[in-house]
């Protein structure tokens, strides 16, 4: 699982709020795959991804290639079908509705496609604290996914328009 952390209040000094641009890099951590273990200690695992992109490590991508390295290895992996990769991000709390284009705050905001595969976004909706969550499968898994009954049970469906 990959979860996308921003990198502007981890750096030291933290960058401006207003600092446009992506800065940005990937928590990892792996689900346990053995049916005869417990994994329910899943999100303790990806905190601790999280929590180890820190101000050293941040430091680390500044001194050379290394993320670059291991990213094109991560990469070269998934193309060969050894490694599936799942990846969470949250825009939850960006100023994505305070943006004036000269028409206005926006009343909807979105994305025109989800190019990635296997990619999962949270975003706020505008309506108070509401959260939306934008899922991307294959055709074949997200057919699965819209039918999972316990999962059903945890949502409210929104949209059901297959984009």
């Amino acid at each position: 699982m990959l979860h996308s952390v921003n990198l502007r209040t981890r750096m030291d000094p933290p960058l401006p709020e207003n600092y446009f641009g992506n800065v940005s890099r990937l928590a990892i951590a792996t689900p346990c795959m053995d049916s005869e273990k417990e994994c329910h200690d899943f999100v303790n695992h990806m905190r601790d991804a999280i929590s180890k992109i820190n101000g050293d490590y941040v430091r680390k991508l500044q001194e050379g290639y290394g993320y670059l390295n291991f990213m094109k290895k991560r990469a070269e992996s998934v193309s060969k079908g050894e490694v599936v990769s799942f990846t969470f991000t949250s825009l939850c709390r960006f100023p994505l509705y305070e943006g004036d284009f000269g028409w206005g705050k926006p009343v909807r905001v979105g994305s025109a496609s989800l190019l990635f595969k296997n990619l999962v976004v949270y975003m706020d909706n505008g309506i108070g604290r509401e959260i939306e969550t934008w899922v991307n499968l294959k055709e074949v898994d997200m057919d699965k996914f819209q039918e999972d009954k316990e999962f059903l049970s945890f949502v409210s469906r929104i949209l059901d328009a297959k984009l």
